[in-house]
């Protein structure tokens, strides 16, 4: 029993230091972050829209890129 929650913990471990490592991530995060930094900031919601559809553009891209390294 004891052996499975350290290979739990490893395993854990290992996931939050490759998502910190992706740069997709990153990108998720700034989808949220930046168009309601941008909003909150007084620019325009198109400006917000625009900001997040290129942000989900630059994971897409990340993901194409990412696949063919494999």
């Amino acid at each position: 029993m004891a052996l499975l929650l350290i290979k739990k913990k490893k395993m854990k471990d290992w996931l939050i230091k490759a998502m910190l490592k992706s740069k997709k991530f990153w990108y998720a995060i700034s989808a949220v972050v930046v168009p309601a930094l941008v909003t909150y900031l007084g620019v325009g919601e198109a400006t917000a829209t625009d900001l997040f559809h290129s942000i989900l553009v630059l994971i897409l891209g990340q993901g194409i890129a990412d696949s063919s390294k494999k």
